[in-house]
């Protein structure tokens, strides 16, 4: 059997198939739409990821070239990650074998002294 002839100038009216059809066409575009914006964002993503790690990275940098440089702070301790980039920071010397040896006997005649005196002062108090 022949389909019938369309008149052109008369045009059926939307049945709720075809508008079920336009709508199902509009999500699945909107979806494809979607997905390749996802796509970009998933290949973006390492170079967005380096980009984030560098601002990190220079703002770390920044901040303790900051903090560093202002006199009289010591409210935060130097960050040591950075000292090879960081020129304001003075280089600490190591002390030298003679000091460290005159600090450790220092020490043990403190500490002899204070033992020295607390004998001293338990058989003063402990026996009349």
């Amino acid at each position: 059997m022949l389909p019938k002839r369309r008149t052109p100038g008369k045009e059926k009216a939307p049945t709720p198939l075809d508008e079920k059809a336009r709508a199902l066409a509009e999500a699945q575009a909107k979806l494809e739409a979607e997905i390749a914006r996802q796509q970009q964002v998933i290949k973006e993503a390492p170079e967005r990821a380096k980009e984030l790690q560098q601002r990190r990275r220079d703002e770390l940098i920044t901040r303790a070239s900051r903090t560093a440089a202002r006199p009289g702070s010591h409210a935060a301790l130097p960050d040591r990650r950075f000292n090879e980039l960081n020129v304001a920071v003075p280089v600490r010397q190591k002390g030298l074998r003679a000091e460290r040896r005159r600090g450790r006997l220092m020490f043990f005649v403190l500490l002899s002294t204070f033992c020295g005196l607390v004998y001293w002062l338990y058989y003063t108090v402990a026996h009349p």
